[in-house]
């Protein structure tokens, strides 16, 4: 088992060993978005330490670290849920402060290094006091993963046994692939779930981008499917390991766009979760637009593109690269096109299961906050039952879980780390607890809590 408390490095002048110890709560390895608490206890009253963080981490691997300074309080105790740093990475009290505020580093990464471990060390001066450890994992190593027959690259994730499940579909956003897959659905399976994978999309730029990762899926986003979650639900109904009668949407950006689009078209969806939505359906892009702006619809249902909301600008955006402004993008094209906003408003009161949406106000590809306000008062007016998290201070990346480095998707998707960090792990717990809610789990495994 994964040791979690490490004895403190011999201490020079005489005191004893293990006069500082790192105690961190639970012992062994934990799924990553259950609380860890971290305790550096024995030091003198009053003391400056400073404590960093390591972690394997990111694809590919390499060491991510953060650091900062803290005073012990009158018991010689650093609490990092009860005390804030006085200098380094991040600020205030913040028991995943260390964890969410790491960077990456150009240090080798050792052999021994598995994914997940954090390393942690206290330093009194030029002396290192005391080293601990622990290992935020991404799913049970006992999850089983399937390729799932006429969706290229979906994938079934589940623990083992024979009774069925209720299932959650994750779709991914506008980077399309396999990550949102990769992200989610071993590390919900791990909760009780079946979760289906469900690539819809795989980018394809031609010589102005790296090759498609997935060429059976479309390259461009037009004309998207809806259809497939029916066609989807059918498969999952040959399984009698699943449960195809209880079927949750999990999307976040694009992805929530779609999951609120389907349904609002299959009443027998059970739940939706829609992370950074949309309360309009888009126009489409890919390279093909460079000619033809303004024309083509994100997304199809039963053959027929839906009605949608044209952007301005996408083609100078398309053009500028990392450089668009997508905020702008969208503002512009919904402020020039009001007489299209009832066509391609997402009829989210339609759907009768209960919804919820977590956006951030601070986003900088599309006011996914305003547009969440817009869902759950469609919804509310109908008496639908809707669950609103908005997060004045975050930006684009509202679905992670909070302890996992975030600095990444500050400068394209807004807020900052700590804003959208704190949304995170707000509203991670809250989403677990609405699925278990709506879907109803059962042999649900015993994790660490």
């Amino acid at each position: 088992m994964l040791a979690t408390i490490l004895a403190a490095a011999t201490l020079a002048c005489g005191q004893p060993a293990s006069a500082q110890t790192f105690r961190i709560t639970p012992d062994g390895e934990v799924l990553q978005g259950r609380p860890v608490a971290v305790r550096l206890e024995g030091l003198a009253p009053d003391a400056t330490v400073t404590i960093q963080a390591e972690r394997r981490f990111g694809r590919p691997a390499q060491v991510y670290a953060s650091s900062a300074v803290y005073r012990s309080d009158a018991s010689g105790v650093v609490d990092l849920q009860t005390s804030a740093p006085t200098a380094g990475d991040y600020v205030g009290a913040d028991a995943a402060g260390l964890f969410w505020s790491m960077t990456p580093t150009d240090r080798p990464l050792p052999d021994d290094w598995r994914t997940g471990e954090v390393r942690l060390s206290a330093r009194i001066g030029d002396r290192v006091a005391a080293q601990g450890m622990t290992r935020l994992i991404g799913a049970l190593a006992t999850v089983e993963a399937e390729d799932i027959p006429g969706f290229p690259s979906a994938t079934l994730y589940r623990l083992p046994g024979g009774q069925p499940r209720p299932v959650i579909v994750v779709l991914h956003g506008a980077d399309g692939g396999v990550d949102a897959s990769r992200r989610f659905g071993a590390k919900l399976a791990s909760l009780g779930y079946a979760v289906v994978g469900l690539p819809y999309y795989s980018p394809d730029w031609g010589a102005y981008g790296p090759p498609k990762a997935i060429p059976e899926l479309p390259g461009s986003f037009i004309d998207i499917r809806i259809d497939q979650i029916s066609e989807l639900r059918d498969w999952l109904k040959t399984r009698s390991d699943v449960d195809a009668d209880r079927i949750a949407l999990f999307g976040g950006s694009k992805g929530a766009e779609f999951a609120l689009i389907a349904a609002s078209r299959y009443p027998w969806i059970t739940s939706v979760v829609a992370m950074a939505p949309s309360d309009l359906v888009w126009e489409g892009w890919g390279l093909e637009m460079v000619e033809a702006e303004g024309t083509r619809s994100s997304f199809s249902f039963q053959g027929q593109p839906l009605p949608f909301m044209p952007y301005v600008g996408f083609v100078d955006g398309l053009l500028s690269g990392p450089n668009a402004n997508l905020l702008k993008i969208h503002d512009d094209g919904r402020a020039a096109h009001p007489d299209r906003e009832a066509a391609a408003r997402i009829p989210v009161e339609a759907f009768p299961g209960p919804v919820m949406l977590i956006a951030g106000d601070a986003d900088r590809e599309w006011r996914s906050g305003r547009m969440a306000r817009n869902i759950e008062a469609s919804r509310r007016s109908a008496g639908r039952e809707t669950e609103l998290l908005i997060y004045p201070e975050a930006g684009h990346d509202v679905g992670g879980d909070g302890w996992a480095p975030v600095t990444g998707e500050v400068a394209r998707g807004g807020g900052s780390a700590q804003a959208n960090a704190h949304a995170q792990a707000d509203a991670w717990p809250r989403v677990l607890a609405f699925l278990e809610r709506t879907l109803k789990p059962t042999d649900v495994p015993t994790l660490s809590p």
